[in-house]
């Protein structure tokens, strides 16, 4: 639990900037939270046994999660959904509050003290300017990004911490996004077989709750047909590789290269596209491999934060989406942030414009023509991609270990 006497000064203006925006939102009628409506609307339904998706009067606000996912609203529908927004945003700001501290504390506990005070007000503004406007946007829109991403760090923190609970966390994640069966690899690496076992057999569990609320298992199975379908046209609308606005690194690579002139194709695509996971693939076992071998507990702990980090992180680049799922670069953004110091100046250098690539597209601030420009060209997925290879360089060089002082 948090000591609140003990709260850092940076996280009282963390939570009070959250707050803040939302009574900013009420003031100006953008108290909207479209999501959690979605969200909302689909637990009155599946409480009420009724079908979850294809609502005309819904419009573009369409429920395109699965079954077992409308369930875990249920508890906000005792509410009415002016007071339900202002209780989630509540607890979005909680989380919010509490995933910065733990990105701290699972990257460098030693912060956590009251004698480092100062350094770990600095660590959280830093953190604070390049992630504002995910979080900020998440608030708006009521959205599970940042829900998911907590969970993603909690996982993470009970795994290096040897509980057991990670693979239930995991399991539950999925019936949003299934962004988190990108752990299953590195767990299969790390021969956590019996958790793998446990996140399918909890899946298994979890996906047949929705009988309970259908009474048929033919009910329940149309839900779930209903559901792929869904996912089936939401696929359909996704953009070409070459398109702007594309995050995914497979377009980013092609756009900024002269790859762009031979995958057009789309057989010369879906080559390509396999070639470069084949090679993102390598980047990420190379990376969980160096420095294995930390004889410290803190150093064996910091690696396993940092893979976490790091595969967290490749969420948005390679699943087709918004700049709003950058979000999941949070834990990424603290790794470079805290261990700032110890950088060389040119490394520094290079973390600044990718930690601003990352955060710095605020349309009120630089412009709505100048910011969808930057989104077009992706240049959010560049800083994620820079970041990325930095905290490779600083990981080989040892930055990370506990006796390496700069």
């Amino acid at each position: 639990m948090i000591n609140l006497k003990k709260l850092h000064g940076s996280l009282i203006f963390l939570a009070l900037v959250c707050i803040g925006f939302m009574f900013a939102e009420l003031i100006n009628h953008r108290f909207w939270l479209s999501d959690l409506e979605v969200y909302f609307k689909a637990a009155q339904r599946i409480s009420k046994g009724m079908n979850l998706y294809r609502y005309v009067e819904d419009g573009h606000y369409v429920f395109k999660y699965s079954p077992t996912s409308a369930i875990y609203f249920i508890p906000l529908t005792i509410l009415n959904f002016d007071i339900a927004k202002i209780v989630y945003w509540l607890l979005l700001t909680f989380l919010i509050v509490v995933g910065f501290r733990n990105c701290i504390k699972l990257l460098q506990p030693s912060l956590i003290n009251d004698e480092n005070k100062k350094q770990y007000n600095w660590v959280v503004i830093g953190a604070f300017f390049s992630l504002a406007i995910h979080f900020l946007r998440e608030l708006h829109l009521g959205q599970v990004n940042y829900l998911l991403f907590f969970i993603y760090l909690s996982a993470a923190s009970d795994y290096l911490n040897k509980k057991k609970y990670y693979p239930y966390l995991i399991a539950i994640s999925l019936f949003l996004k299934p962004f988190a069966l990108i752990f299953i690899p590195y767990l299969l690496l790390k021969k956590e077989f019996k958790g793998v076992a446990l996140i399918a057999v909890s899946v298994i569990a979890l996906a047949i709750v929705p009988l309970f609320f259908y009474g048929s298992i033919d009910s329940t199975l149309q839900q779930y047909v209903a559901w792929l379908n869904e996912l089936k046209i939401e696929l359909s609308h996704k953009q070409g590789l070459l398109q702007n606005s594309n995050h995914t690194i497979f377009s980013v690579v092609a756009r900024y290269t002269p790859l762009q002139l031979v995958v057009a194709s789309t057989s010369v695509a879906k080559v390509y596209q396999i070639i470069l996971l084949a090679l993102l693939g390598l980047f990420v076992y190379s990376f969980i491999q160096l420095q294995q071998k930390a004889t410290i507990e803190t150093d064996r702990k910091l690696l396993i934060s940092l893979d976490f980090a790091m595969l967290i992180s490749l969420i948005p680049l390679l699943a087709f989406t918004s700049e709003n799922a950058f979000i999941y670069t949070m834990f990424l953004v603290f790794a470079i942030v805290v261990y700032f110091n110890r950088m060389f100046l040119p490394e520094k250098i290079v973390a600044v414009f990718g930690l601003l690539f990352i955060g710095g597209n605020f349309a009120e601030i630089i412009g709505k023509k100048f910011s969808q420009t930057l989104d077009e060209i992706s240049l959010i997925s560049v800083g994620a991609i820079i970041l990325l290879f930095l905290i490779y360089r600083l990981r080989k060089r040892g930055v990370f270990y506990s006796e390496i002082k700069k």
